[in-house]
């Protein structure tokens, strides 16, 4: 019992300089107040849809790989090209992945942090062919996972429901479809 007491006094010390708070002149609250940086459109709601959310979390992880391909492709490759195209994936894609990380940390949404692990055993599998052999595989499985990167953005086009995450599809499809240009140029 005596304990009891002990707690719900403290509790109630802690608590008490939390709600009196010394009130703030206008011009006060205006100089302490964070600068406004964005206001969301109208339409979109103080969370996301499943849809939107899986969008983040499957863009997010295919920029992470896209990442690690490009690092892979600088070690592994001495065409120049193939580098070349490597150093361009890995500026946009974590040029994309930072913006990215912006609108799901204003939704608290919680990235993967890893590539899954599909995506993992196919970079494993071209890293372990020889010289022009990992060129080609390489710049395939490239191929694929920029057809796969333009899908899914179209896919939360029509369907998605946020207008941030929406914008994200939409800005990143014309520098997806460059490197798919690239990409296949040099295949």
């Amino acid at each position: 019992m005596r304990t009891a007491r002990k707690l719900a006094t403290a509790g109630m010390a802690a608590v008490l300089p939390l709600t009196i708070a010394p009130i703030a002149t206008p011009a006060q609250a205006r100089s302490q107040a964070a600068p406004v940086t964005a206001v969301a459109p109208a339409s979109t709601a103080l969370h996301l849809s499943a849809r939107d959310k899986a969008y983040l979390r499957a863009a997010h992880q295919g920029n992470l790989a896209e990442i690690a391909a490009g690092q892979a492709a600088l070690r592994r490759s001495r065409d120049e090209n193939v580098r070349g195209i490597a150093w361009r994936l890995i500026r946009d894609h974590r040029r994309f992945d930072a913006r990215l990380r912006e609108v799901a940390d204003r939704f608290d949404v919680r990235l993967p942090r890893w590539p899954t692990s599909e995506q993992r055993d196919d970079l494993r599998e071209v890293t372990d062919r020889p010289g022009r052999r990992f060129d080609r595989a390489w710049l395939r499985y490239q191929e694929d996972a920029h057809e796969y990167a333009l899908w899914l953005g179209q896919r939360e086009l029509r369907r998605g429901h946020s207008a941030w995450v929406k914008d994200l599809a939409r800005d990143s499809a014309p520098v997806v479809r460059h490197h798919l240009r690239v990409i296949r140029a040099e295949l």
